[in-house]
């Protein structure tokens, strides 16, 4: 039989087969999680240490519980294979019993996996889970084993080498040291990589977590695993941790992975909760089909039973932190895995996993972003690109904190034992015109209990290019939880020490710490290297803490300072020490209210004098306010006090006495009824004289509200609905509770949100118009495997032409596109078989108008225009190496499928390098499909065992 003939048989036999266009600019490998990811993984509920018939138990829950709901995979996370492993600590590489082949490739533990004996591996316990509907997954080290290294191991179809040839002891993982870094340079290491997922492939793994390997970002090590997965010819999903990875990776991230981590370990406290949602926003314009940032797991249920983080308990998360959990989770498309012990989920836990209407935003959803974000509400959007309904997140993320974290300018997130360095460097923008800076290090809601914390070289940039050492000024104040704050020495007394290295110039304290300075007012950048003291890290202990930095007043107050109409500002003796005149309009206002705050620190001599307190009319027209009787009136001290000072004295602020005025001390608040006319109040405001020798305190904040001052732990978060494109009426569901709620428009919806709560809606156009059509455009015959492009239009009267088109190949969907400007959108694509399919472009509609389908545009295929290899100008063929084979002859950007005579496909991947190992699948007869930039090849090859 010739090649041509034989050709032609595959080709027949696959056109039963294979029937699919691809998006030729696409990874194939993001066809295997197009949607998020969901699922169940071990570390949170059993840390290191998990066993068989643990993870048994929890797929048996899944698949009786949660498959339906679209959960698949059951992933058994760290070091499984350390036989003695039975705690949660996992960092003990010397006592450690590893269990690996003669490869130097990690087995399961045979005492915590009984079915992985006689060199089973993991193929027994992933049958299990496959013959449960499910899918199973495995982490592993970014790495080499260093036994394989020590014993010299030789590494499979690695042509004589060993482990020792290719690990380099440069970028070890700092909290976990069973692995080296491979050497992408070296003759071996990409064989070594093949080998271990050649392995995995065999076991059946549908899915690998790989640890230390994008925080710090390895990108050499990445592109070698990427391969070794494609070589293998068998999805699976693969999931890079730890985070933070850097933002400016998402491209080389997107190319080579399915999902990637966003931050560090993520655990059960509301402070790494609300610096999630800064996170997100960063993250979420690179959100995209198959390859998703990973806002790590959902500690949720029963954790910690054996795990690396506290006690075995029930998540801490309030259910109100729960919906916010799962609300921005799901309406960010994170992958969601599961954390807790799934046998032991109690039915709260189950509605938050199993809310189909959630999870369909989850799913299908897109243009998911930030909306807005303001005084302690936080709001997110996306589309539902089916029928352009709008969905709606809003959380309010204000209450119970150590510092408030609206207007923070830098957020370092936990840093702990397990962050590279033990700490991060700062280097942000200071906003023009700042006085004050603000250093702050909080517990990350773990405890203070050893968080010795240092501030390393901090320093002031000035507008003139001259830097200033933040240690050569004298601090306002400086708080600390446990011992003193100290200048360039530790919180101990010892010198500043982070991970081993000293330095002489940096502020040791420790968490919860305030520091505040007064700055320049020319600053434009700070800088400064923040992290763990070895007073805290060389305890038996998890020091776990998060540096912030900011330039307003983070500290919380009992009063709602985002209601005032004036606020002074810090007034002490040494800032603004001659006080301050505070202006404050009052039209229309029926009530006021003047406020003194001890500015975040305490009550201690906190004499406050309103010094003449008048209220003006339009025409210039005055009345003293000491001239009117308050409704109510409080002090922190003793008792307000009218034209004297709070000890009697005086009223004389800054050596200057006043006959006028009202005598105070933080806390104070002193209400009025206003009587009609007046538009302007104005007081001068500044500490008694009669505090200026006094040992402590003297610290305070004069505001003035026109409303109540007080705090609601509910808030009102208004969805602006023409905002949105609703110019009309709206009908607003409840997705978590699973009810309509009404009718509205403009700006009539306005929910309550409880503290630290979120609320979830789809909100969908009323008496939309039908007056709109959808073309879809392009060729009806076209080669086989040559790209060709899909043109859609939506047409309409009105201007607004906003939306999504849901592209179909024969019923199934193939794309989701966003409309341009103009109402148009390209897809460009190829068919890999001979027939005919047909293409049909859904709009989705928007708050105009109603979703609209195209005519179906039929498409066929002609194979008159294929060649195979022998015929073109370049050779398909295969060599071997060190007992490999490879396939030589081929480009990098080629796309490669493999077929077996069955026309089974094999493997589907891209080239990436010169060097292009043959899929450990592909044995005996099989045929390339090769599509190029400009041509289709094929070629027919026989390849020995």
């Amino acid at each position: 039989m010739s090649i041509r003939i034989t050709i032609l048989f595959f080709i027949s036999t696959m056109l039963v087969l294979h029937a699919r266009a691809q998006d030729p600019t696409e990874p194939d490998f993001h066809q295997w999680a197009k949607t998020p990811p969901m699922g169940w993984n071990s570390w949170d509920c059993f840390g290191p240490s998990v066993t068989e018939a643990e993870v048994k138990a929890n797929a048996d829950y899944m698949a009786e519980n949660l498959a339906a709901h679209g959960w698949e995979y059951i992933v058994v996370d760290i070091r499984w294979y350390v036989d003695n492993q039975t705690s949660g600590h996992y960092n003990a590489f010397n006592n450690s019993t590893f269990i690996y082949d003669e490869y130097g490739r990690f087995l399961p533990s045979p005492t915590r996996f009984p079915s992985s004996l006689n060199g089973q591996g993991f193929k027994p316990l992933a049958d299990y889970v496959h013959g449960l509907g499910l899918k199973f997954g495995i982490h592993i080290m970014r790495g080499v084993p260093k036994v394989a290294i020590n014993n010299k191991l030789p590494i499979k179809g690695g042509n004589g080498k060993t482990a020792a040839d290719i690990y380099s002891t440069a970028l070890e993982c700092t909290w976990l040291k069973d692995m080296y870094t491979i050497d992408a340079s070296r003759e071996g290491a990409q064989e070594y990589y093949n080998s271990i997922f050649e392995l995995y492939a065999a076991w059946g793994v549908d899915f690998v977590k790989i640890d230390d390997l994008s925080r710090p970002y390895h990108a050499p090590e990445i592109e070698m695993i990427r391969k070794a997965i494609d070589h293998t010819g068998r999805p699976m999903v693969l999931s890079m941790s730890p985070g933070a990875t850097p933002l400016d990776q998402h491209a080389h991230a997107k190319e080579n992975a399915n999902m990637w981590r966003t931050v560090d370990d993520f655990w059960d406290n509301w402070s790494q909760l609300n610096y999630q949602f800064g996170v997100c926003a960063d993250w979420a314009p690179y959100i995209s089909p198959g390859a998703w940032p990973d806002a790590d797991m959902l500690p949720l249920g029963h954790i910690a039973i054996r795990g690396e983080r506290g006690v075995d308990r029930y998540t801490n998360f309030t259910e109100d932190e729960q919906y916010t959990l799962m609300s921005l989770w799901s309406i960010f498309k994170s992958p969601l895995m599961f954390g807790g012990h799934l046998p032991d989920n109690d039915a709260f836990t189950n509605a938050l996993l199993t809310n189909e209407e959630v999870l369909f935003m989850h799913n299908s959803s897109v243009g998911n972003k930030q909306w807005y974000r303001q005084d302690g509400g936080i709001a997110w959007i996306a589309d539902d690109p089916s029928n352009g309904d709008k969905y709606v997140a809003l959380f309010n993320t204000g209450g119970n904190e150590f510092v408030t974290t609206d207007h923070l300018l830098y957020r370092s997130g936990p840093i702990s034992t397990l962050t590279d360095d033990y700490g991060v460097n700062i280097d942000i923008p200071i906003p023009e015109g700042s006085n004050t800076l603000f250093l702050i290090v909080d517990d990350a809601s773990d405890g203070i209990s050893f968080d010795h914390a240092d501030w390393i070289n901090p320093t002031l940039h000035l507008k003139d290019g001259t830097t200033l050492n933040l240690t050569d000024l004298d601090w306002e104040y400086a708080t600390a939880e446990w011992g003193s704050v100290a200048v360039n020495q530790s919180v101990t007394g010892g010198p500043l020490n982070v991970d081993g290295t000293v330095y002489d110039n940096g502020i040791g304290t420790h968490s919860k710490s305030i520091i505040l300075y007064e700055i320049p007012d020319n600053t434009v950048r700070f800088t400064a290297f923040a992290g763990l003291d070895i007073g805290g890290t060389s305890q038996v202990g998890t020091p776990t803490l998060e540096f912030m930095v900011a330039t307003a007043d983070p500290t919380p107050r009992e009063v709602d300072p985002n209601k005032a109409v004036a606020n002074s500002g810090r007034i002490s003796r040494t800032m603004q020490r001659a006080g301050k005149y505070l202006s404050a309009d009052i039209t229309g206002a029926e009530k006021l209210y003047l406020v003194v705050t001890d500015a975040g620190d305490n009550f201690n001599y906190d004499h406050a004098d309103w010094i003449q307190p008048t209220l003006f009319g339009p025409n210039g027209e005055s009345l003293p306010l000491t001239s009117l009787d308050w409704v109510s009136a409080t002090s922190g001290w003793d008792q307000v006090k009218k034209n004297t000072s709070l000890d009697n004295n005086p009223l004389t602020v800054n050596g200057v006495v006043y006959a006028d005025g009202l005598g105070v001390n933080s806390y104070s608040i002193i209400e009025y009824d206003l009587p009609a006319g007046y538009t302007r109040f104005v007081s001068l405001c500044g500490f008694d004289d009669e505090v200026l020798g006094a040992p402590e305190g003297v610290s305070m904040e004069f505001l003035v509200f026109t409303e109540s001052p007080q705090k609601t732990s509910t808030i009102t978060l208004p969805v602006d609905l023409p905002e949105l494109g609703f110019s009309g009426d709206c009908a607003v569901r409840d997705l978590w509770a699973g009810s309509d709620i009404g009718i509205f428009s403009g700006l009539e919806f306005a929910p309550m949100v409880s503290n630290h709560g979120a609320e979830l809606y789809r909100i969908a156009a009323l008496d939309r118009s039908d007056e709109v059509s959808v073309t879809l455009s392009g060729p009806t015959q076209v080669d086989l495997g040559d790209n060709f492009t899909l043109d859609m239009a939506v047409s309409a009267d009105a201007v607004s032409q906003s939306g999504w088109i849901m592209l179909y190949q024969d019923g199934v969907d193939l794309a989701t596109l966003q409309l341009d400007e103009s109402g148009k959108a390209q897809y460009s694509t190829s068919l890999s078989t001979s027939g005919t399919f047909a293409y049909v472009a859904r709009y989705s509609g928007n708050a105009e108008y109603n979703p609209k389908a195209s005519a179906t545009l039929e498409v066929s295929t002609m194979v008159t225009s294929t060649q195979s290899a022998a015929e073109a100008s370049r050779q398909v063929t295969v060599y071997r190496q060190g007992g490999t084979p490879y396939l030589k002859g081929l480009e990098v950007g080629d796309a490669v499928q493999v077929y077996n005579v069955m026309g089974q496909k094999l493997s589907d991947f891209k080239v990436r390098s010169d060097v292009v190992p043959i899929p450990a699948a592909a044995k005996g007869i099989v045929l390339l499909v090769i599509r190029t930039t400009d041509k289709h090849m094929f070629a027919l090859m026989t390849v020995q065992p």
